[in-house]
């Protein structure tokens, strides 16, 4: 693990506005060029004391499903566990995009697929179906953080903030 300088809480606001993310408040520091690079991006979000900058990875990758070779990337590069938070975080939204594909599609336009890259690691190798999937890495990630949290419902909130966000600013565009 490399020393990594992380980015303060309000340089990721501001990373994340700027990536079309509006997913938290503040930002108004004005952005560096190495804040948009985002290895270093999901590093800080997962290593925040904060529990909104952690969940604002789902919402990231479904934004930006780009960022999955960076998520590796952040992984080999941040402590054990913020490891936990980015594993199960991208695969959270790995999910989350399977079950929203037709809302990303309309929101978003082509989309490009999240790989499954820690789904084996996690132990999520077969399910029937999406939702199964969610509940079981929710199981998993309770027992690897030792956080007895709603972790379910935490992954649905990071997708749901993102789509209404997006869907209610698409319809004040069209009434305009």
């Amino acid at each position: 693990m490399q020393s990594l300088t992380l980015l303060a809480s309000d340089q990721l606001v501001a990373a994340l506005n700027a990536l079309d993310v509006q997913f938290l408040f503040g930002g108004e520091q004005p952005l560096v060029d190495n804040q948009m690079n985002p290895p270093k991006l999901l590093c800080s979000l997962a290593m925040s004391d904060d529990a909104r900058f952690r969940l604002a990875i789902i919402p990231l990758l479904l934004r930006h499903p780009e960022f999955a070779i960076a998520t590796k990337v952040a992984v080999e590069e941040s402590l054990q566990e913020a490891q936990i938070v980015l594993k199960c975080y991208y695969t959270a939204a790995h999910l989350l995009q399977q079950k929203y594909f037709a809302r990303l599609q309309r929101i978003f336009g082509t989309h490009v697929a999240l790989p499954d890259l820690f789904g084996a690691e996690l132990g999520l190798i077969t399910f029937q179906n999406v939702d199964e999937g969610l509940i079981r890495l929710a199981q998993r990630q309770r027992t690897l953080s030792g956080r007895a949290i709603n972790w379910l419902g935490t992954y649905e909130h990071g997708a749901q903030r993102l789509l209404l966000h997006h869907e209610r600013r698409q319809a004040w565009q069209r009434s305009q």
